[in-house]
């Protein structure tokens, strides 16, 4: 885990990605692979978070995992004060999609709200998602704690429509995929724009082999169409993205040479 913040701007916005640590998870596979641990190998994926600062406005993109995965995460709340930011400082979260290392940094071990006074965001298609539980038969452990924790606080949360404008050029661009609400958010600013793309890919691995995290997808056959040609459109368009899994700080572009995709990533540095 880095202990320095990645700086850069994207026009107006100040923006920050911070570190909320690595989780150790099973080898990528697809679906029907063997699930049992001791059958699998390991790797470490990096959990990435976004400050967002304009005006007086400080802006989250996703939690990170809290203190209740793996000792190795819940390093977010360190990170900020190293930026010089309180919790209470944060004003609005945005959530990609529920699983746990997204929304597990939302509250604290006694289920209070580590964030007090931010207004949070969700599509209405992933609040729905976790009520109806329909999508969790799948996969329902990755969405424990958005059930059990975001859920009873529905005054907290703003629930949007897809592709709806959060704030002046902050907009949620609907991805269904890897859950049924998963979004990707468009952060522009004059000629400037990010897309932060949640888990639209999880590892440079997928541009090969897509249906690798096909066990992790809600909706395996919409992942992998976003993994192939929602990548391929991004790679087209040259616009810089954020992806939370990518080594840190996971800022870059996709690139496309022949047929085949790749990482191009922006060389890691701190604003001084």
């Amino acid at each position: 885990m880095t202990d320095i913040g990645f700086h850069f701007d994207i026009g107006e916005f100040e923006c920050t990605v911070v570190s909320d640590g690595t989780i150790a998870v099973p080898s990528s596979m697809s679906q029907g692979t063997s699930a049992i641990p001791k059958e699998r190998t390991w790797e470490n994926m990096d959990i990435g978070c976004m400050i967002i600062r304009y005006g007086q406005h400080k802006l989250l993109i996703d939690t990170g995992c809290g203190d209740s995965f793996q000792p190795s995460t819940g390093k977010l709340i360190v990170q900020l004060e190293k930026e010089g930011i309180k919790p209470a400082e944060i004003d609005t979260i945005i959530h990609t999609h529920g699983h746990t290392d997204h929304v597990g940094g939302t509250v604290d071990s006694q289920g209070e709200l580590i964030f007090p006074n931010a207004r949070q965001v969700v599509s209405k298609r992933e609040w729905k998602s976790w009520v109806d539980r329909t999508e969790t038969t799948r996969n329902g452990r990755m969405f424990d704690l958005a059930v059990k924790n975001l859920l009873p606080i529905p005054d907290q949360f703003n629930l949007v429509e897809d592709d709806a404008e959060v704030e002046r050029g902050i907009k949620l661009l609907s991805a269904p995929g890897h859950t049924l609400g998963s979004v990707i958010i468009e952060v522009s600013s004059g000629k400037d724009k990010l897309l932060c793309i949640g888990d639209l890919i999880h590892s440079e691995l997928e541009f090969s082999r897509p249906e690798y995290y096909a066990f992790l997808d809600s909706a395996p056959e919409a992942a992998i169409k976003q993994r192939t040609e929602g990548l391929l459109e991004i790679a087209k368009s040259g616009t810089p993205v954020f992806a939370c899994h990518f080594p840190f700080p996971g800022i870059g572009k996709f690139t496309k040479k022949g047929n085949v995709l790749a990482w191009q990533p922006t060389e890691s540095r701190s604003r001084p």
